[in-house]
């Protein structure tokens, strides 16, 4: 498996220079009552990881970091 844990930070270096007018506060594009696990950013960056490293299913994507990078995969 490639590393996606540097992959994952390239993408969102590239997401949050790019979308930086469009985020307000923690990120997010909307205010949200109950504070996400992930932010907005971090979702659409890893949906950009996935397609790089040719990954098809977001469950596919979920088993493996569960698996394999749970403890490194923190922000």
């Amino acid at each position: 498996m490639h590393n996606i844990r540097t992959n994952f930070s390239k993408f969102y270096g590239i997401c949050k220079d790019l979308f930086k007018n469009e985020t307000g506060y923690k990120t997010n594009f909307q205010v949200y009552p109950v504070r996400p696990k992930m932010n907005d950013l971090e979702i659409v960056s890893l949906a950009c990881c996935m397609e790089a490293l040719s990954i098809d299913s977001e469950n596919l994507l979920w088993s493996k970091l569960k698996k394999i990078m749970l403890h490194t995969f923190r922000i």
